[in-house]
C-alpha cells in the first residue's frame, strides 16, 4: 500500500474535515471546511494538597500536558475533567491543560499542528488511516509495550479498533455500535415489532409511512450520516470480506462488488419511496436538525454512532427517558453478512512522539481511560468506553455493550478507517447517492479507480 505523507493529510483535511463518528460518544465524522481555529484552552489545574504519588519512577518535577479533546457538550466534557481533577490530585506536580475543541475544526488544527511540530503532548485519535498517517510521519509515541500491560482491563474489540501494523497506539476512551434508534411510542402505536430482516425494516417503514410519519431521520449536509446506512447495508450484503479484501487489494476484491453496488441501489430506492425528509442532503446533523425530527416524532428511526445517547441525554432527556430504543441492523436474507457483524468504532488517547514526558502522559491517558473514567462516561454521558467492568446504568447502554461484547467484527467507519482521500470520496459518493447525482455503478467506479492510485502498489 503506498503511503500517504502528511503533507497530504493536512491538505485533505483543510478540504474536507474528516471526523469520525465513533463513536463514540458524540465523536463524529464530518467534511465541513472551515477554517482552522484554535479552541480556548480549559485550564482545570486545582489547588490539590499534595498527596502520594504511587509512582516514584514519575518525575517529581512541576510539568504541564496538554491534552486535545473533542468533548465539548457538558456531559461528556464532566467525564473528563473528572478524570484530569483525579489524575492531579494524584500527581499535584503535574498541571493539565485541556483544550477542547470543535467537532468540525479539530482534524484540521490538529494535522496543522502536526505539521508545524505544535502538536499537543496527548491527542484525540480515530485510528485507521488516519492515525497511519501520523504514524508514518513519526508523530506518535510507540506505546504498544505500556498497553500490552494493561489490555485486560479493556475490551480486544475496543484496543484492536486502534491497532495498526500489530502495535496498539492508543487507549480508547469511547468504543461503541452505530445501532438504528428507534421511537418506541411509534412502534407501540403502529404495533410494530423489532425488525430481524431488512425485508422486516421495510415492511414496518411502509406502515410508518402510512400513518403520516417519515420512517428515517437524515441530517446529512456534512455527508457522514448517511454514510452510516451505507456501510452497514453493504456489510450485510458482502459480510466483512468485501470490505477488507478490496482495502487489502487481496482475493480478488474490489470496491466494484456488487455488495457496494447494491448498497447503493437500495439506498436510491428508499429515497424514491419517501423513506427519508425532503432535503435530506441539506439538512445538519451537527446542529441537530435532524436529531429534532427524530425526538419531535415526525421520523420514527435514525441511524448514527453511540454519541447519539449522550446527544439525546442533553438534548431530550424526556425522549431519551421514555421513547428511545435501539435494535442492530438487520440482516438481509441471502446477504453474506451476520448480525455479529456490527458497525461501530471509538475514540483513543494518542500520545505524540515529541511529547517531553512520556511516562506522566501515559499515566494520564491510562486515568482518562480507566474503569472510574468509564463508569463516569456511562452515567453521566451515557456513553460506553471499552474499559471492563463498568455496570451499565440503563437497557439502553446495556444493549450498546452487549453489542460490543458479542461482535464477532466490528467494522470502523470507512472515513476512519480508509486514507483521507479515500474517505473523503467515500463520503462524497454517498452523498451524490442521496442525492441522485451519480449511480451506484459510478460511485463504486470511482471508489475502485481511487483504490488503484491509494492503496496498490
Amino acid at each position: 500500500m503506498k503511503k500517504r505523507g502528511l503533507a497530504l493529510l493536512m491538505v485533505t483535511a483543510m478540504t474536507v474535515t474528516s471526523l469520525a463518528g465513533c463513536s463514540g460518544g458524540g465523536t463524529t465524522p464530518t467534511t465541513a471546511a472551515p477554517a482552522p481555529t484554535a479552541a480556548p484552552a480549559v485550564d482545570i489545574t486545582t489547588e490539590a494538597a499534595p498527596a502520594d504519588t504511587g509512582s516514584a519512577e514519575l518525575t517529581k518535577d512541576e510539568i504541564t500536558l496538554t491534552v486535545w479533546h473533542i468533548a465539548i457538550d457538558e456531559t461528556r466534557h464532566k467525564s473528563v475533567t473528572n478524570a484530569t481533577e483525579r489524575f492531579m490530585e494524584k500527581y499535584p506536580n503535574i498541571k493539565v491543560i485541556e483544550v477542547a475543541n470543535e467537532n468540525d475544526p479539530y482534524k484540521t488544527k490538529l494535522a496543522t499542528a502536526m505539521a508545524a511540530g505544535e502538536e499537543p503532548d496527548i491527542f484525540v485519535s480515530w485510528g485507521g488511516g488516519w492515525l497511519e498517517s501520523f504514524i508514518d510521519e513519526g508523530k506518535v509515541l510507540d506505546i504498544d509495550e505500556q498497553i500490552t500491560e494493561i489490555a485486560d482491563e479493556y475490551y480486544e474489540s475496543a484496543l484492536s479498533l486502534f491497532e495498526i501494523k500489530g502495535k496498539k497506539y492508543a487507549l480508547p476512551y469511547a468504543c461503541g455500535p452505530a445501532p438504528v434508534y428507534y421511537n418506541k411510542q411509534i412502534y407501540a402505536d403502529l404495533g410494530l415489532e423489532v425488525p430481524q430482516t431488512l425485508a422486516e425494516l421495510e415492511a414496518n417503514c411502509e406502515k410508518i409511512k402510512a400513518a403520516g410519519i417519515t420512517p428515517f431521520a437524515l441530517g446529512n449536509s456534512s455527508q457522514w450520516p448517511g454514510a452510516l446506512t451505507f456501510i452497514y447495508l453493504s456489510l450485510r450484503e458482502g459480510g466483512k470480506d468485501a470490505f477488507l479484501n478490496a482495502y487489502n487489494r487481496e482475493n480478488g476484491g474490489t470496491f466494484e462488488d456488487e455488495s457496494f453496488i447494491k448498497a447503493g441501489q437500495k439506498i436510491q430506492e428508499w429515497v424514491d419511496k419517501g423513506y427519508y425528509p425532503e432535503g435530506c442532503n441539506a439538512i445538519n446533523y451537527d446542529t441537530g436538525g435532524s436529531r429534532m425530527l427524530f425526538y419531535g416524532g415526525m421520523t420514527a428511526h435514525i441511524v448514527q454512532t453511540n454519541g447519539m445517547f449522550s446527544n439525546c441525554r442533553s438534548e431530550a432527556p424526556e425522549f431519551y427517558e421514555n421513547n428511545l430504543g435501539t435494535f442492530n441492523y438487520p440482516i438481509i436474507e441471502g446477504g453474506k453478512g451476520t448480525a455479529k457483524e456490527i458497525l461501530g468504532g471509538g475514540n483513543a488517547y494518542s500520545i505524540s512522539a515529541s511529547c517531553k514526558y512520556p511516562k506522566e502522559a501515559f499515566e494520564l491517558i491510562h486515568m482518562l481511560t480507566d474503569k472510574e473514567f468509564g463508569q463516569d462516561s456511562v452515567d453521566i454521558a451515557g456513553v460506553i468506553s471499552g474499559v471492563k467492568g463498568v455496570t451499565m446504568p440503563n437497557e439502553l447502554t446495556q444493549e450498546a455493550d452487549d453489542l460490543v461484547k458479542n461482535a464477532d467484527y466490528i467494522q470502523n467507519f470507512y472515513d476512519q478507517f480508509l486514507p483521507a482521500d479515500m474517505g473523503a470520496l467515500h463520503k462524497q459518493t454517498t452523498y451524490d447517492l442521496f442525492g441522485k447525482t451519480t449511480t451506484p455503478e459510478k460511485a463504486a467506479a470511482d471508489m475502485e479507480a481511487l483504490a488503484k492510485k491509494t492503496l496498490d502498489q
